[in-house]
């Protein structure tokens, strides 16, 4: 984990923050059930609504399947539980955003405005909504309207800021775990890590999967092994021609 990451977390351990980060989640996930649960009560829910909570359900079975991986540091498990949240984090924005602007809409009609068929007009519309609701009520609409503005903002940057704690320890792991192979195994590859075609770990499904979650951001998850030259190809050779620098080493 970065230095900057240990600084500012201030948890004794990566691991026990990566599992608080993800249990919060968690609980913010579970929603979803509650949701789907208030169908049975005769509730209309939009499509809007009915996405997220659908959307909600599948990530929390995500997580119910990866979180127990975080303290085995397994190199697969963390690398996707990072991708998770990070992807997370952009769709809830996104799906925050939308439902502001629904709720901003239905409170600024009128009986005489007319819904369009739609998100499409919803900026627009509430633009002049929040004009005339300004022009009614003087500046306290503007200033309710900054608040809720400044709170999302702020939960949006503290979801940014764990999703680079998670990367941090899914990258900790990963690095560990090719260190390892580097060691006593087969040695890793220069371009897709331990999920290249030829290794254990880059066969089936899993190993696609691998090398397209490392595939984005390739620098950042196994750029540290090269800068110390640890890089694959440079590993295996090392094995092979220097066994006493290698048996110094570990």
């Amino acid at each position: 984990m970065s230095k900057f990451t240990r600084l500012y977390l201030r948890v004794p351990q990566p691991t026990t923050g990566t599992e608080l980060i993800s249990l919060a989640l968690v609980f913010n996930k579970v929603t979803g059930v509650y949701g789907l649960l208030a169908i049975l009560t005769g509730y209309q829910l939009s499509l809007l609504q009915l996405s997220t909570y659908v959307y909600s359900i599948g990530v929390l079975g995500l997580l119910i399947f990866l979180i127990p991986h975080i303290r085995r540091q397994s190199p697969f498990e963390c690398l996707a539980l990072a991708w998770v949240y990070v992807l997370d984090a952009g769709i809830n924005a996104a799906y925050t955003a939308a439902f502001g602007l629904d709720w901003y809409f239905h409170s600024t009609a009128t009986d005489s405005d007319s819904r369009p068929s739609g998100l499409t007009n919803t900026v627009k519309e509430s633009i002049e909504g929040l004009k005339k609701e300004s022009a009614i009520h003087g500046k306290v609409v503007p200033q309710e309207t900054a608040m809720s503005m400044i709170f999302i903002v702020a939960v949006t940057l503290i979801r940014v800021y764990f999703s680079f704690i998670v990367m941090a320890y899914a990258r900790q792991s990963l690095q560990k775990y090719m260190q390892l192979m580097i060691m006593e195994g087969p040695g890793v590859d220069d371009y897709d890590g331990p999920f290249a075609r030829d290794l254990p770990d880059g066969e089936g499904r899993r190993g696609r999967l691998g090398r397209l979650l490392v595939s984005f951001g390739r620098t950042y998850w196994l750029g540290h092994l090269e800068d110390n030259g640890w890089s694959g190809n440079n590993s295996r050779q090392r094995k092979a021609n220097e066994p006493g620098t290698l048996a110094g080493e570990v």
